[in-house]
């Protein structure tokens, strides 16, 4: 009973959200926060992830040394960079952007997040 429930709830559970479950296993995996502030972060990066397929964000994080990033990042030249679209479902540890300060493609773990905001000229 326990497997038909399983592929029945899969079948009406959106990709977006089967990536957030996704990232708030690894989250949790990785950090000791709680199920709340994971749920933020998994709702914070699903959103600046559909934003930046359209503008630039700015962008905090923790880099993988423990010290502090703040920058401008976009997901606009993806397509035409990577001759493919952009799928957030396949996400599983590092969210991928173009930082426009650097001019290079660049990467942070998911759990490492802490926050953004939109960029409007």
């Amino acid at each position: 009973m326990g497997k038909e429930k399983t592929e029945f709830e899969e079948q009406f559970v959106s990709k977006t959200e089967k990536a957030k479950k996704l990232w708030e296993k690894r989250i949790m995996e990785n950090t000791t926060l709680s199920m709340e502030s994971v749920q933020w972060m998994a709702q914070r990066i699903n959103s600046l992830l559909e934003y930046m397929q359209y503008g630039y964000a700015l962008i905090a994080y923790r880099k993988q040394d423990g010290s502090f990033y703040m920058g401008k990042g976009t997901l606009v030249s993806y397509e035409s960079d990577f001759k493919k679209k952009h799928d957030m479902t396949s996400i599983k540890a590092h969210v991928a952007y173009w930082d426009a300060e650097q001019q290079g493609w660049r990467t942070f773990l998911i759990e490492n997040f802490m926050e953004w905001r939109p960029i409007v000229n």
